[in-house]
């Protein structure tokens, strides 16, 4: 599976967001993602089945099974000049 990790918002100095990218900010959204499925039988099941498929058709080589399906709850537009998030 594919998970977003491009232009994230994370939380910053003082009260703000920054906005970061890579791997290393897609394996925890997973791991909270598999973690809030736990104890519902098999997590990694439960993602590849809801997640949104992307590219070829089916299970590929460049997405697997698809992006997760991640409900983030606040979609930034984009991140202003002191690092606050705009709506």
């Amino acid at each position: 599976m594919a998970a977003p990790g491009a232009d994230m918002a994370a939380a910053g100095p003082g009260q703000g967001y920054v906005s970061v990218r890579g791997a290393s900010f897609a394996a925890p959204l997973v791991a909270g993602l598999l973690a809030r499925r736990q104890g519902r039988g098999d997590p990694v099941q439960a993602l590849a089945a809801e997640a949104r498929d992307l590219g070829a058709r089916g299970p590929d080589l460049v997405y697997g099974r698809g992006r997760v399906a991640a409900d983030l709850r606040v979609e930034p537009r984009a991140i202003g000049a002191r690092g606050r998030l705009s709506r």
